[in-house]
């Protein structure tokens, strides 16, 4: 339809104004696509993060189970060489055990001395007088202790009980060795009859 075929408005009261102007309809083009960024190179990128992702938790998670072990080796080690310092503090202990020490001085001759001289550094003087020691002067290391009455008497029960069973197994050897004689002699005449 063309505007000029359209049919007229109808006539207004004069009350309303008159319309002026009638617009005019034209036609629009249509809208241009809206430039688009190529697919590919976008895909790439993104394919790229997601492989540098994972290859970053791989490696990531391989350096800590490195790490892991070489921290259970590493406790391991440190377990061992705390037992090995505790042995050798035990065998220190024992070294410096004054009968220890005593027993091998005198095993070097070594004796204790009856009178002793100190020098004293700062003045050079000497103190007392040095007199050599003699074996006499030296007492015994271990002195002898009495065992308790009750130890004494455990320890005779205890080898009279040793005695008996003793006792007990010679008379049973040889009860089985008469046995063992018997036996023979029957088999013999058994055979011989």
């Amino acid at each position: 339809m063309s505007i000029a075929a359209a049919p007229q408005a109808p006539m207004r009261s004069p009350d309303r104004a008159p319309e002026t102007t009638q617009t005019r309809l034209t036609a629009v083009p249509a809208p241009l696509p809206a430039p688009t960024a190529p697919r590919l190179p976008f895909v790439v990128l993104v394919s790229m993060l997601l492989v540098g992702g994972v290859v970053g938790l791989l490696v990531f998670n391989t350096s800590m189970q490195q790490s892991a072990f070489q921290e259970q080796r590493l406790q391991e080690q440190a377990t061992t060489l705390a037992a090995r310092e505790q042995a050798l503090d035990g065998e220190l202990k024992k070294m410096e055990d004054p009968h220890k020490i005593a027993a091998e001085a005198k095993q070097l001759g070594m004796v204790v001395p009856q009178t002793a001289a100190m020098l004293r550094v700062p003045d050079a003087k000497v103190e007392g007088e040095a007199v050599p020691a003699d074996r006499s002067a030296t007492p015994p290391l271990h002195p002898k202790v009495a065992k308790p009455y009750s130890v004494l008497v455990a320890e005779q029960k205890a080898a009279e009980q040793a005695a008996a069973k003793k006792k007990a197994a010679e008379q049973a050897k040889k009860k089985a060795e008469r046995q063992e004689a018997e036996e023979q002699q029957r088999t013999s005449r058994d055979e011989a009859r």
